[in-house]
Order: structure tokens, then C-alpha cells, then sequence
């Protein structure tokens, strides 16, 4: 796979998600149902913590697809393994789980609030950890290159915020407030 490749899926997937956010916020008549028993408090902490996620996608997505090289982000590698040029499938792994994850949670959630079931609260919360540790792996993919590539600290900020979201707010704080 080539690293335009995974480009253009992001592209692509990014405003379909940004699409299902839309569409789910208006398909319920109070689109506040989707924080369950979290404190209106929390949710105003929590909601400007959306956009320093955003802000730290944005810091390590213009790493893998504008500042580094086609070989430099062929070399990322996990900090237990070795180089093996095949860094563009790793990273295409990580943003497979983390875009689709992030494509259908909103969805599944509206489907549980209409029709509550242990499959469905199972459902979501699996979703919601995939995208937690997808947001994770960007992280341990880009750690070993931190001292090797230009601006890689800047890209393992970035996959840090979007972690802090994506797994404690949302694969763990929501998780265990929403009230199932």
C-alpha cells in the first residue's frame, strides 16, 4: 500500500465521519441522550477537549502525509520489533480501526438508546476501544522514531491528545457514566 493511498481514504472517511456526527445528533430530538449520566459539568470540560484531540490529529496526520518522506513513514515500526519498510501497512491498520470505529460509534449508540440491549451496550463499548487503542498504537508506532525523525515529538503530542479523548474520555469516562 501506498501512503497516498491511505491518504485518501483518510479524505474521504473523515467528513463521512464528521457526516454521521451530523446525522446523529439530529436524529434524536435531544442529542444531549448521548452523555447518558455524565455530569452537564464533565461535558463542559470534556467538549473543548474535542478540539484539542482534533488538534492533535491534525499534528500527527500532517506528519505521516505531508512532513515525512514515503521511506520515512515506511520505517516506522513498533518499539519491539525492527525496522521492516513496512510502517505504511502498520499505520493503515491503526487508521482502518481508528476511522471505521469512529465512522459507526455514533450510530450504534443511537441504535442502543432506541432499543436498549446488552449486545448493542457491548457493541458500543467494543467500538469505542477500538478506537481508544487505535489512537494508542499511533503512539507506540511513531515512540522509536522520536529521536530518528524531524518533528516526530510533534506527531507523538499530537497521537497523546488524541488518546486522552478517544480512550479515557470516551473508552473510559463515558463508558462508566453513561448508565447503561
Amino acid at each position: 500500500m501506498k501512503r497516498t493511498t491511505l491518504f485518501w481514504a483518510s479524505m474521504l472517511i473523515g467528513p463521512l465521519i464528521l457526516a454521521s456526527y451530523w446525522r446523529g445528533v439530529n436524529a434524536v430530538d435531544d442529542p444531549l441522550v448521548y452523555w447518558g449520566d455524565v455530569p452537564a459539568s464533565m461535558q463542559s470540560f470534556i467538549v473543548p477537549w474535542m478540539f484539542v484531540a482534533a488538534a492533535g490529529y491534525l499534528l500527527m496526520w500532517h506528519r505521516f502525509f505531508f512532513a515525512w518522506t514515503e521511506a520515512e513513514v515506511a520505517s516506522l515500526h513498533w518499539p519491539w520489533a525492527s525496522d521492516d519498510g513496512r510502517g505504511v501497512q502498520r499505520l493503515a491498520g491503526l487508521y482502518a480501526a481508528f476511522l471505521l470505529a469512529s465512522l459507526f460509534w455514533i450510530d450504534l449508540t443511537r441504535l442502543y438508546l432506541e432499543g436498549p440491549s446488552d449486545v448493542g451496550a457491548v457493541t458500543v463499548v467494543v467500538v469505542l476501544w477500538v478506537a481508544g487503542l487505535a489512537s494508542v498504537g499511533f503512539g507506540v508506532l511513531v515512540w522509536p522514531s522520536r529521536d530518528r525523525l524531524v518533528g516526530a515529538r510533534w506527531a507523538l503530542a499530537g497521537c497523546v491528545m488524541l488518546s486522552i479523548q478517544c480512550t479515557w474520555w470516551d473508552a473510559v469516562y463515558w463508558v462508566a457514566s453513561f448508565g447503561w
